[in-house]
């Protein structure tokens, strides 16, 4: 009787962890399910001034050598646009290649419920092109091309916390870039938070269909950039948004998700444009 008692806890387990969901932007400390043999791909629209990003990354989780350990590629394909009156600008590729791993070195889990710490180590490699002019022939600067020239190097430390249908996430991570023609986007500390709530209370199996709802505050601090060694005055800045977020899982290996960024925090150096609201869909597919 204890054994059989013994062995429904621990086949609760997973399904209780992965019942919860990813939130869209913050980093989870979980390395299964749709986080450990998944594709994930969207598209995010952004806004500042008179330029336009749209970004769509195909998100690809190639391999697991084990159970807390992950990792990444995106490969984003970037849409940048500039319209005033009188002028237009337009480009459109592949961005800069994004690799990360993820190491989930704390790990509790619970019935209905699981604790987990993970370090994310990441970096980019500078395969959007950068030499974009605009139409009387003057190199467009660096904000408006598809990658940055030059490599970037990061880390993140990420949290998750589920108990039955209420999930926390939280990360704290930091990146640096190389410099390009001189110039050198600042450093960038990202932090989030994520809270998570499940309908419904209860999961019976892996095939039961679940709606995850999430808000979120996702904020960045970046340094001004550099221009030869020089601080660029209307560079670097702090930004942060509410987000909130719904995901759908339509089948066992494949959710729908959507989720909107409205800025509610905006204090940059110098003058600078404001950021407009960033709506995002998209989908994850499990290969099991």
């Amino acid at each position: 009787m204890i054994r059989a008692s013994l062995a429904a806890v621990l086949l609760a387990i997973p399904f209780a962890t992965q019942a919860q969901g990813l939130p869209f932007h913050t980093e989870s400390a979980l390395t299964t399910a749709f986080e450990e043999r998944g594709l994930r791909a969207f598209t995010m629209v952004g806004r500042r001034g008179d330029a336009t990003t749209v970004t769509t990354p195909l998100v690809i989780l190639p391999w697991a050598p084990h159970h807390r350990v992950t990792t990444r590629v995106v490969v984003p394909l970037v849409h940048k646009g500039f319209e005033t009156t009188g002028s237009s600008y337009s480009q459109t590729g592949l961005g800069d290649v994004a690799l990360a791993i993820k190491w989930a070195f704390h790990v509790r889990d619970r019935p209905a419920g699981t604790t987990r710490l993970a370090v994310v180590v990441s970096g980019t490699l500078p395969t959007g092109a950068t030499g974009a002019a605009f139409e009387n022939g003057m190199v467009a600067p660096p904000q408006l091309q598809l990658g940055k020239g030059t490599a970037t190097l990061g880390a993140a430390l990420a949290g998750t916390i589920i108990r039955g249908r209420w999930g926390l996430n939280f990360d704290v991570g930091h990146a640096r870039s190389g410099a390009h023609g001189g110039f050198q986007f600042g450093a960038a500390t990202r932090y989030d938070v994520a809270i998570g709530f499940r309908i419904p209370d209860r999961v019976e199996t892996i095939r039961t269909r679940t709606v995850q709802l999430y808000l979120e505050w996702n904020g960045v601090v970046t340094d001004r950039s550099e221009q030869r060694g020089l601080p660029v005055p209307n560079s670097g800045g702090h930004v942060a948004f509410l987000s909130p977020g719904v995901q759908w899982v339509v089948l066992p290996q494949l959710l729908v998700e959507g989720s909107i960024q409205i800025p509610v925090l905006q204090t940059f150096n110098g003058t600078q444009p404001s950021v407009g609201v960033r709506p995002a869909l998209g989908a994850r597919f499990l290969f099991f």
